[in-house]
């Protein structure tokens, strides 16, 4: 059969958008129990779908917007995922394309969403003068307070891993400011997971960033502490307690070491995130490997690198 006599699909309606928005908010959910490595091949795949959809034409006009905004959710999810399994070409890819339909719809919000990620993902890549044109260009428009704290906390991160810290931790500061200020009706739905617990976190990695070890151990365990208990945020646990590992490690703390190594066992393995993965690997082989260390800090470490093998 040539190409020209393919069986044309039927055109969606507005139960896709449902199906689609059902979809984004299972696999979110997936997410944060799970981790992103094995959910952001599903969410790929969805996102190119619905792109197929726009691009064919298959829906009634008056639809339009709305299957370009809410493709343009599932590609900020897309986006984030693939971060997480550390597919960084795909991620800014498809960052680029879902920035561009989430402008052909008219939603800054979900604009200011892919933005955010993509600084983070610029910093984590080591690109971290293209997290700083995206969180200062960002930083100079008229956003709400959460958002503008979001994209400060960009900055500070980007400014940190540059090893400015004087400017890092007034960016830091701006944050803090912003964010104490509270939320408003301005403020986007998605902005409902950058709350305290986020922000300690990643006031902790930039005292982290900056060799300042000993001022992000008490930031990091507070962010791990109100991840625990959770069943919704055990990706962000995992994370935040590998970032408190590799902290008390830099920091002589070996107590704290140790309790956090061995709360992370079990999670080794249970958890796809190749991100939190390539840092624990880093951490077990790494220079924060010390001779020398106390035997039952340095067998849980030995447990760990066991299990990421």
């Amino acid at each position: 059969m040539g190409r020209d006599d393919r069986p044309h699909a039927a055109p969606v309606t507005d139960d896709h958008l449902d199906e689609l928005r059902g979809m984004i908010s299972h696999l979110v959910a997936l997410d944060g129990v799970h981790g992103g490595a094995e959910v952001a091949p599903i969410a790929s795949r969805g996102f190119r779908h619905a792109q197929r959809v726009l691009g064919e034409g298959r829906y009634p006009s008056r639809i339009e917007r709305d299957l370009e905004a809410v493709t343009a959710e599932l590609g900020e999810l897309s986006g984030w995922l693939l971060f997480d399994a550390e597919h960084h070409d795909e991620a800014r890819a498809i960052n680029a394309e879902a920035l561009k339909l989430a402008h052909l719809a008219g939603d800054a919000s979900m604009e200011w969403f892919i933005l955010s990620n993509q600084a983070l993902g610029s910093v984590h890549t080591g690109r971290c003068r293209e997290a700083l044109r995206i969180s200062r260009g960002m930083s100079e428009r008229e956003l709400p307070g959460r958002v503008r704290a979001l994209f400060d906390v960009r900055t500070a991160r980007a400014l940190a891993s540059l090893g400015d810290e004087t400017e890092a931790l007034r960016a830091l500061d701006r944050a803090r400011s912003a964010f104490a200020d509270g939320t408003t009706s301005r403020d986007p739905p998605w902005s409902w997971w950058f709350d305290e617990r986020e922000l300690v976190g990643h006031a902790g990695m930039i005292h982290a960033s900056l060799g300042n070890p000993t001022r992000a151990l008490p930031l990091l365990a507070k962010a791990v502490e109100r991840s625990e208990g959770r069943e919704h945020l055990r990706w962000a646990l995992y994370i935040h307690r590998a970032n408190l590992l590799r902290a008390a490690l830099r920091a002589s703390s070996w107590t704290e070491a140790e309790h956090v190594a061995i709360d992370l066992v079990p999670m080794v393995g249970e958890i796809a995130s190749a991100r939190t993965e390539g840092a624990l690997r880093r951490i077990t082989t790494g220079p924060e490997r010390r001779p020398n260390l106390p035997s039952t800090l340095d067998d849980a470490l030995d447990r760990i690198g066991g299990l990421l093998t």
